[in-house]
């Protein structure tokens, strides 16, 4: 996967920062914010929502009509959709956050690529197809009042799209881990779960902060974060999902900031040379390009193996919910694999 977008570069400044530290004084008045059911005085609707960035349009909470803004535009929402088609895991999570649950889901037809963390508070859904490719038919049927796309993969089909249902578009395939807790208040502007979401944001916050807390002081290792397939180790820089979420917790990547790519294909002569302290492999089925590896003495050299530091992880979990939710299992795994904690 790789991952260009201005959007992606604006926010790569907040993905470094602790969940904690990150709360942003947006404008507008400071007082608390009004019930994200119905329509609210138009004051006080801009609270700042823990770790979103100033651009997330949050004076439109609690208005019976809203202008939502993503990053294909401008959507006008009327009411409360409670018929939510989402096009991405990560839109998923988002509205389990809340306490909704989609009506349709683009799953690639696989349920089990739901992580248990979301499996059992999503319920029955109708499979919507592939995420590159979701079926449009299938859509059209279900009489959503809200689809939630991939500002990427969809951007082709957006306006089919919005001649279904109101559609908002957001990076989720090539989003960092800052677009996601965007991406998420941004979603619960459009189904009018403001307060909802800014009471998960602040315990998504607390939680980071306590994970960051558990490592070892001087803890200054580097990590990779990897996805192995049959022909190819790729991995993620700093402006990559994972490795922001692993930055928050005080993990930092092994590979440098220099491209405006956020994922870089390894050759094992690379991935020697970068010398990570910690490898985290999250594999596809089947046969590895790290099963060849393995058996050159170049792999035993890096520090990672050297140190018994690898450890495989489960690609759904780790690569393709890219949620608030998945971003929560990810940091506490890492915690728990790299200090037992």
């Amino acid at each position: 996967m790789v991952h260009r977008s201005s959007s992606l570069r604006r926010v790569l400044a907040a993905v470094t920062l602790t969940a904690a530290a990150a709360a942003v004084a947006l404008t507008g008045c400071g007082a608390a914010a009004s019930s994200s059911t119905g329509a609210a005085p138009n004051a006080d609707r801009a609270a700042a929502a823990e770790g979103v960035s100033p651009d997330v349009n949050l004076e439109q909470c609690g208005k019976a009509t809203r202008t939502v803004k993503h990053d294909l535009g401008t959507t006008t929402i009327t009411g409360n959709p409670v018929r939510v088609v989402a096009l991405e895991y990560s839109f998923v999570d988002a509205l389990v956050a809340v306490g909704m649950s989609p009506v349709g889901v683009a799953d690639d037809d696989q349920p089990k690529r739901i992580i248990p963390a979301l499996r059992d508070k999503v319920g029955e859904y109708k499979s919507v197809g592939l995420r590159a490719t979701p079926n449009i038919q299938v859509i059209t049927a279900l009489k959503p009042d809200l689809i939630v796309a991939d500002s990427g993969r969809h951007k082709a089909i957006y306006a089919q799209l919005s001649k279904i249902a109101p559609t908002i578009a957001y990076a989720s395939l090539n989003g960092n881990y800052q677009q996601v807790l965007d991406s998420e208040m941004s979603t619960a502007i459009a189904v009018n779960k403001c307060d909802e979401m800014k009471t998960r944001l602040a315990e998504h916050a607390k939680l980071m902060t306590d994970l960051k807390a558990k490592a070892p002081e001087g803890e200054n290792r580097k990590a990779l974060f990897v996805r192995a397939s049959e022909k190819g180790f790729t991995g993620f820089p700093p402006k990559g999902y994972t490795p922001g979420v692993l930055s928050v917790i005080g993990i930092n990547s092994s590979l440098p900031d220099e491209s405006g790519d956020a994922s870089v294909s390894l050759t094992l002569e690379t991935l020697v040379a970068n010398k990570p302290d910690v490898m985290f492999i999250a594999p596809n089925d089947g046969p590895t390009l790290r099963d060849q590896w393995t058996k050159s003495p170049l792999w035993k050299e890096i520090p990672a193996v050297k140190n018994n530091a690898t450890f495989d992880v489960d690609p759904n979990e780790w690569s393709r919910s890219r949620g608030l939710i998945a971003s929560e299992v990810v940091a506490q795994e890492a915690v728990k694999l790299l200090y037992g904690k």
